[in-house]
């Protein structure tokens, strides 16, 4: 079982920006909030730009850290040690924005000597850093597009990383709209079933499991936004035309997700961040998720549909 040490060390990473974040809004070009966007180093390693505004008077307060993680020799050992190289570095200053919402200041300490540059539009914030990278502490020289975090409340963070459960559940580790295989879809639409609603959904022909189609569909709508009609049989699952038949299966591991940060990316479109945790045993479990959902209106509510994602298990 993982360690709740490597757990703190890899959410720490994650969640740079909370260390220093302030009131969040989502007015047109606010200068109040936390700006983020993160991408991957190799295998397990993560790079994280995180901005951070704050007013002071008629002038905005501005924190700009990058945060650079990678595991020993990359590999999946030391990531779930939390073991490796960590390095990290801030850029302050106090600036005016202008009518178009850009703002530069200049910033020097003993590993950067250069210019950063910020214009707001939105939920999206460009940040350019004119300087040398004279050390491993010195800001990485560069143009970065962030997302502005979304403060949620307790209870639709739960509904959100209740959400991303219903796949890691069923070992969904890996997703991308843009590219459906059917027969994953198939897969979640019966297993979904089985798991969370058993008693209502799942019958029994001949000896085997059935469940009708229009049960299938209406997961795979639910939980992806996709009108689901190409019905075929897979390797597990036998289709007669009417549904499926398919043998029982219990006592997988379950893990569940639970949030860490979401940003807007406009369209309704969200970036999360989060980790896996295993709710059998109380503790956590160092695996990072990264997922993109569109929030959708359904009746007085909503709903989210998956459109990407990614665990590192």
């Amino acid at each position: 079982m993982l360690k709740n040490k490597a757990i703190s060390l890899l959410v720490a990473i994650i969640l740079t920006a909370q260390l220093f974040m302030g009131h969040v809004s989502n007015a047109a070009n606010s200068y109040t909030g936390t700006w983020s966007d993160q991408y991957e180093i190799g295998s397990y390693g993560l790079n994280q730009m995180d901005l951070n505004m704050k007013e002071k008077g008629k002038k905005i307060e501005v924190e700009v850290a990058n945060t650079h993680y990678l595991p020993i020799n990359d590999s999946r050992g030391s990531f779930l040690e939390a073991t490796g190289r960590y390095r990290s570095s801030v850029i302050t200053g106090t600036v005016i924005f202008n009518s178009t919402g850009k703002a530069s200041f200049s910033y020097k300490d003993k590993y950067n000597n250069g210019q950063m540059t910020i214009s707001v539009k939105n939920e999206t914030v460009i940040i350019t850093w004119s300087g040398k990278e004279n050390s491993d502490y010195s800001f990485p020289k560069g143009t970065f597009k962030l997302k502005k975090k979304v403060a949620l409340s307790p209870s639709e963070s739960k509904k959100m990383g209740v959400f991303l459960s219903n796949f890691t559940e069923l070992q969904l580790y890996k997703f991308d709209s843009e590219k459906v295989n059917n027969s994953e879809l198939i897969r979640f639409g019966i297993w979904h079933n089985y798991i969370n609603n058993f008693s209502s959904r799942i019958g029994s022909v001949n000896g085997k499991l059935y469940i009708s189609k229009s049960y299938v569909e209406a997961s795979i709508l639910k939980y992806f936004s996709i009108k689901f009609k190409d019905h075929r049989t897979t390797q597990n699952f036998k289709y007669n035309g009417r549904g499926y038949t398919f043998e029982g299966s219990d006592g997988e591991r379950i893990y569940y997700v639970q949030i860490d940060g979401v940003y807007d990316l406009g369209s309704n479109n969200y970036r999360i961040h989060g980790h896996l945790y295993d709710a059998d045993s109380g503790e956590e479990v160092v695996s990072r998720v990264s997922a993109t959902v569109k929030k959708i209106k359904s009746g007085n509510g909503y709903n989210y549909a998956l459109k990407k994602m990614n665990v590192k298990y």
